[in-house]
């Protein structure tokens, strides 16, 4: 019942991290910068939990295959869902074609084919990279520096660069690296492990240490913010230190959280977070594209509002119509 509960409360803060997302992608300067990147460590971390916190499938590999097929599904069902948009507004159908399918399947591991689905791959590599990791007993201190010292290196690259601009070994990274290294799987090996670390310990701080850490952690957080934007030194707010603190204490409150969910079928806000998630940026960049162009404060809370509104209208559309016969390849949609 206890594991239930996390499961409940899980379901529910990846929905509301699904629209910090969306927030992300259309509010601009507006959006709470800081807050709203909290968003998708956790949807790493939620997912790895979920995932090691099964004792039993934690070793199967065909557990395993299971989870990276059916994430892999999720890929290419938006990917041909999407196509449309992205193709023409990413530049693929034009030029030299043949340069333009080599760059898709570059960043299918590195990037964003569709916007943001740099998740779903990151999801996929990293989840076998921590699985390997537990299957062969690997030191996890070891992997935890290791993995921690590949997110500072993408912090250095997003929020620091103009301090770091002629730092040599920055400047390799850069040019071996066929993406931006702090938006595609390196990122996301540090956000898994940590969310595998607490499927193995399970809480790992009492309730008051815990809430006192967020407070604290949140305020050097907006700190960080601060100085990054006051002295110009990142290129895009993407990674803050400060995030690991702040997310390592909202995700040990959640999972000592007691709150119980009887009005809300936490499946679906499971499946809307998803969906959304996988949806939301494309649509942002047609609506930038067609309607609302400008940065000000009314355009990009339209832009926020409307496309919050259209990617639950979608979701309910799938939601609705995968429970028919006939539409249940929907059901690949999340």
């Amino acid at each position: 019942m206890e594991q239930r509960k996390e499961i409940d409360i899980l379901d529910v803060a990846k929905f509301i991290m699904a629209i910090m997302v969306v927030g992300i992608h259309t509010l601009g300067r507006y959006g709470i910068y800081p807050l709203f990147r909290i968003a998708v460590p956790l949807f790493f971390m939620i997912s790895s939990y979920l995932f090691f916190s099964n004792t039993e499938k934690r070793g199967n590999l065909k557990y395993l295959k299971k989870f990276c097929i059916r994430n892999i599904k999720l890929y290419c069902f938006w990917f041909i869902v999407l196509m449309p948009i992205f193709l023409p507004m990413g530049g693929y159908l034009t030029g030299n074609l043949l340069f333009n399918a080599f760059k898709l399947i570059v960043k299918l591991f590195f990037g964003s084919t569709f916007a943001a689905s740099w998740y779903i791959s990151a999801l996929v590599i990293g989840m076998c990279f921590v699985f390997v990791c537990d299957k062969e007993k690997m030191n996890y201190r070891i992997v935890f520096g290791v993995t921690f010292a590949i997110y500072v290196i993408c912090c250095l690259n997003s929020n620091y660069r103009n301090l770091m601009a002629d730092n040599s070994i920055i400047v390799m990274i850069n040019r071996i690296y066929p993406g931006t290294i702090y938006n595609g799987f390196l990122v996301g090996l540090f956000w898994i492990f940590l969310g595998y670390i607490f499927a193995c310990k399970g809480k790992i701080s009492d309730r008051k240490r815990s809430e006192i850490g967020l407070i604290i952690s949140f305020v050097l957080l907006m700190g960080e913010y601060f100085i990054v934007t006051k002295y110009h030194l990142t290129v895009d707010n993407d990674c803050y230190f400060m995030l690991v603190p702040v997310c390592y204490f909202v995700f040990d409150n959640l999972i000592s959280c007691e709150w119980k969910c009887k009005r809300i079928d936490v499946k679906v806000l499971r499946k809307y977070s998803t969906i959304i998630y996988c949806i939301h940026a494309s649509l942002a960049g047609l609506v930038e594209h067609y309607w609302i162009s400008g940065d000000n404060f009314i355009e990009c809370t339209l832009k926020f509002i409307l496309v919050l509104v259209i990617s639950l209208i979608v979701a309910n559309i799938v939601c609705v119509l995968e429970k028919k016969k006939t539409f249940k390849w929907l059901r690949n949609a999340y």
